[in-house]
């Protein structure tokens, strides 16, 4: 007799298996479909390919592949590690492609789905390593003095439309100055049996506040993260909450012993946890070091004239603002080109903070400049000096 198809998804798996791919496959594909237009390799907005060199798919195959991106997810809850593999391997070629799809949310899932191809007992030890590191460096990166200066005060923001009395949003703007060492103290708490559930409870009280702030009650800006938000809380909970028969399988030291089975996990997980100590140097990128709200990345100003502005398509000429006055002539301009949110309105995220990215996108818009006073540059980098670019030229403004 034929075997009929299972009509539920995971059947031959555990319980937190089933939800982890669940909650992971979910978020996903909820993700996907909040950035359409960030697949797309016809659009306006330039593509970052890793390498001059490497082939960019053309239409309509860059469509089909998304299609086949997100059949691949929900595919999944049959034929896991077929479809699993197959949507990690179209990820990796559409970042090749195009790295402002390397977005922190689906670095993480991209992650964790690799090590939910593992034998059972690795798997949930590497993703929940992976969960713990993610809370940790957040909270590292927060913990610089721009972090302080601005980000409490703009968390508390829409606040003022809450009707809330000054004392609450003094609290509320005191409860974000203390995020760095939540984070950070969610990462360890969550392997310590004591304070696990103290730790699970921060978690939800963290994503509940940020989608309050992100969401429609507040600035409604960025909600391609909102189920990240969503998903982070099922994760946490899915990965650490335990029953009284197995809470003493928790702990760091017996996940450790589970990820030694596969010498390859461990060097994966390895990697994952150190790599973005590199960020600080710039030689890792910060989005994939969970340096999020942080005001510690690399940023860009980009400086044009009215007359260049009047070149640009109306919805890149949109985001040319007044800058002035005053304004240095010799490395600004009267107006400055928004390209941040362009890139949100155009593809539905923003753009990876890095250096490339910026000189790509400075590049691009060379093609409307007319003269080279026209178009200017001011890149201030995580680490080493602020360049200053100006057609051809490129000018250190601060010492090497």
């Amino acid at each position: 007799m034929a075997l009929m198809p299972q009509p539920f998804p995971f059947p031959d798996v555990d319980r937190r298996t089933a939800w982890l791919r669940i909650v992971l496959l979910g978020a996903c594909l909820l993700g996907l479909l909040a950035c359409r237009s960030l697949w797309s390799n016809a659009r306006l907005y330039p593509l970052l390919p890793i390498a001059p060199w490497f082939p960019i798919l053309p239409p309509p195959w860059d469509t089909l592949r998304f299609v086949a991106m997100l059949l691949a997810l929900v595919v999944a809850g049959w034929f896991y590690r077929p479809s699993v593999t197959c949507f990690l391997i179209l990820v990796a070629q559409a970042y090749c492609e195009d790295q402002n799809r390397g977005q922190p949310w689906l670095y993480l899932y991209w992650m964790l789905l690799c090590f939910t191809l593992l034998p059972a007992p690795v798997s949930i030890a590497a993703c929940r390593c992976a969960i713990s590191v993610a809370y940790i460096w957040s909270g590292i990166q927060k913990c610089n003095p721009r972090f302080f200066q601005i980000e409490p005060a703009w968390f508390v923001g829409p606040a003022a439309q809450w009707h809330l009395p000054a004392f609450a949003v003094d609290l509320m703007r005191r409860a974000v100055a203390c995020t760095p060492v939540v984070e950070l103290g969610i990462g360890l708490a969550l392997w310590i049996s004591p304070l696990r559930l103290a730790a699970i409870v921060a978690t939800i009280v963290v994503h509940v506040a940020a989608l309050l702030v992100l969401g429609p009650l507040g600035y409604n800006y960025n909600w391609v993260v909102w189920p990240w938000n969503v998903a982070m809380i099922g994760l946490v909970c899915v990965l650490f909450v335990q029953g009284k028969s197995t809470a003493a399988e928790s702990g760091f030291m017996p996940a450790l012993t589970q990820l030694r089975r596969s010498k390859l996990a461990l060097a994966v997980v390895a990697l994952y946890t150190l790599l973005p100590a590199l960020s600080f140097a710039g030689w890792w990128d910060s989005y994939f070091s969970f340096s999020l709200y942080a005001d510690n990345t690399a940023t860009a100003n980009i400086f044009v004239t009215q007359a260049f502005a009047d070149r640009l398509p109306p919805k890149m000429r949109a985001q040319v603002k007044p800058f002035g006055p005053p304004y240095d002539p010799q490395f600004q301009g009267p107006c400055i080109f928004v390209h941040g949110i362009w890139c949100y309105e155009d593809l539905g995220v923003p753009p990876i903070p890095e250096p490339r990215a910026f000189r790509a996108m400075f590049n691009f818009l060379r093609s409307y400049s007319r003269e080279p006073g026209d178009l200017r540059m001011i890149v201030g980098q995580r680490a080493g000096p602020v360049i200053f670019y100006e057609g051809d030229t490129r000018q250190f403004l601060t010492p090497k």
